[in-house]
């Protein structure tokens, strides 16, 4: 296994356990339904940081390869199939941009 395997199922149990300790502290008490929502963030934060290593995304107007950043891949609206709509900085808007997955072994050592 190499680091981003780890890093993106490190995220997904994150994400579980934020949800479990959040649900479990609205009846236990707030200092877990506290750690519960930090968790959970770290998990969103990790999955995030995750899909901007793997993926790129091409621009179907201009065939510009976009790199988004943590934000952009967490909360980009999918449009269809492996497609969100992304800014594009060469057509100044808001495009279709069709996702292509990077090869990762590039970043192992």
């Amino acid at each position: 296994m190499n680091k981003y395997q780890i890093m993106f199922s490190g995220s997904i149990i994150l994400i579980v356990l934020g949800v479990l300790l959040g649900v479990y502290g609205l009846f236990a008490g707030n200092f877990l339904l506290c750690v519960g929502v930090g968790v959970l963030v770290g998990g969103l934060i990790l999955l995030g940081n995750w899909i901007t290593k793997a993926y790129t995304y091409i621009c179907k107007d201009c065939y510009m390869r976009i790199d988004v950043g943590i934000g952009e891949a967490l909360f980009a609206p999918p449009v269809g199939n492996d497609c969100r709509r992304i800014y594009c900085p060469k057509c100044r808007h808001k495009t279709i941009c069709k996702a292509r997955r990077i090869s990762l072994r590039r970043y192992v050592f």
